[in-house]
Order: structure tokens, then sequence, then C-alpha cells
């Protein structure tokens, strides 16, 4: 069993709803433990949230604010996403999180053998990218060792193994004397710029001593986004959000106003086929007031 991780801030919550039904539509209700919703925002924006878009698996949905965890926030956007998806991850119980965006809708079914093979995920390694060399060489410095390739999709939905997750936390708070929160602020600004994804791999491995212990390197799987600098390449990523392969897709809020009317279209007809949309034009309308800046 699963479970399922989205952070989310308040012009974000029209997302929430269709990632729900998507949810409903693509997962076995047994193979989802619990279904957490963390607000990186004002407590209030939870009540913005209804548990009746998950349907029968409402029961199992957690609206959780920030405030919760107990920090002083002192990063904004993407590096406070970041900290929200860790903290949530060490706290839940079941083997497995699934990490995603709240763009991130589902269009295939999720099965335990697309998922894994031998309790291990089934995911490919992923190359270090140049944007993400200060990240690789700080992970390096801070667990004494060479990270070659990160765990992948890279990207969403990322899959933590939520024991291991708790033990890093455990492992940055003793060894540096502070706690995970405080470290990761402070490391995922300049000029460590750590992510979320590339501290969880470097754990991995110091604790595994090789990250297949957990990750195949195989995946019969894809996840598509398109992102805001790949404009220009929208026919050839939405081709790709069409291939059977693909298991989730999304495009960047910042990308969304960027697109032509008939661009918009097209995605919000492909989520119609997909069964996660009701009506085009309301939907369209709905996306639309997602403005993030």
């Amino acid at each position: 069993m699963l479970s399922l991780i989205t952070v989310v801030h308040k012009p974000e919550v029209p997302y929430i709803k269709l990632q729900a039904k998507s949810i409903q539509q693509y997962f076995d209700k047994d193979y989802i433990q619990s279904i957490h919703v963390i607000v990186n925002d004002d407590d209030s924006v939870c009540d913005l949230i209804d548990k009746s878009w998950y349907g029968d698996l409402a029961d199992r949905v957690n609206v959780t604010p920030r405030s919760m965890y107990g920090y002083k926030n002192r990063v904004t956007g993407w590096e406070g996403q970041q900290l929200c998806k860790l903290l949530a991850a060490g706290q839940i119980w079941s083997t497995w999180s699934m990490i995603l965006d709240a763009k991130t809708f589902f269009i295939k079914d999720v099965t335990d053998n697309l998922l894994f093979t031998n309790g291990k995920v089934n995911s490919k390694d992923q190359e270090i990218y140049p944007e993400f060399q200060s990240a690789k060489d700080s992970v390096g410095r801070l667990f004494g060792l060479t990270l070659n390739k990160a765990i992948g999709p890279g990207g969403v939905p990322f899959l933590m193994h939520t024991d291991t997750v708790r033990e890093l936390m455990n492992y940055t708070s003793q060894t540096y004397n502070t706690t995970f929160a405080d470290f990761f602020q402070d490391r995922c600004q300049y000029p460590d710029f750590i992510t979320e994804f590339y501290i969880y791999s470097g754990y991995v491995k110091l604790k595994y001593g090789n990250i297949r212990e957990l990750y195949t390197n195989k995946q019969d799987w894809e996840c598509v986004n398109l992102a805001d600098s790949e404009i220009n390449k929208f026919d050839e990523v939405f081709k790709k959000m069409e291939d059977y392969k693909t298991l989730t897709v999304s495009i960047k809020a910042k990308a969304w106003p960027l697109l032509t009317e008939e661009q918009k279209l097209k995605y919000v007809t492909l989520l119609k086929t997909k069964n996660i949309v009701d009506d085009i034009d309301s939907t369209l309308e709905q996306l639309n007031t997602v403005v993030i800046n």
C-alpha cells in the first residue's frame, strides 16, 4: 500500500480537485493507505480543500497545514515545497510514499507490478544535469560520497522509502546539531542549492551503499511535464503525453498562460478522454484562474 503526498499553496487549489479525480480513476482503492495534502500557506487555505473531491477515498485524506510541523518558515516557493514533502514523508507509516505536485494528473492505471519488482521501485537513474551540479557537490560533502546519478524519474511521481526518510532526518539533525527543517532551509539556498530528491538520493547511497537496494533502474512508465521553457516544444511534449507508457501528465503553472487557446483545449480534451474532466469549458475556466508569479 502507498501513501500519496501533495504539497499545495493557495493558487494551486484548483489543481487538487482534478488530481483527486485522477486518483479515483486510476488507483485501486485498496492500494492507497492514506492521502496527504500539505498546505504550504496560511492555515485557512485548508478550508478550501474538500475531501469529498476524492470520492470513496475521502476517509483516507488528511489536509495538514504547514504550521503543524512547528518550524519557522524561512524560505518560499519551490524550496518551501521541497521541505514540506520531506517532512510529510517522515511522518507517514506506510512503507512507501509517492510524492506528487499539485499539477500532477494520473492518466493510466497505477498497479503494484508497474511500480515495483520484488519490493523495489521501478525507476530509472537520472544523470546529474549541469543546473544541479551545486546540489550534487553539496550532497557529496555532506555525506562523504560521490553522487554520480540521482534516483529517478527526475520529477514526480517520486517514490520515497519512508523509514529511510526518517533516518535521513535523524542523521542530519544529529550530525549537524540542528533540526531537519533548519538544516534543509539553510542548505536549499545559495551556495548549496540542495533539493529534496538529491539529498534523499545521497542518503540512500550512504545508508545502503548502492541505490540499487531500493530502486531497480528499470522503468516501464513515464511522467510528462511541460515547463515554461518548453512552450515552443508543445507538440513534441504533447505527443509524449499521449504515449501508452505515460502515467502522469502536467503543465507547469507558469507555462499555462503562455499556451495558445488551441493548445489549452488540446490538453484539457486529453484529460477528458482520460475521464478526469467532466466539462471542458468549466475546466479551462478553472485552470485559467491559477496565477503563480
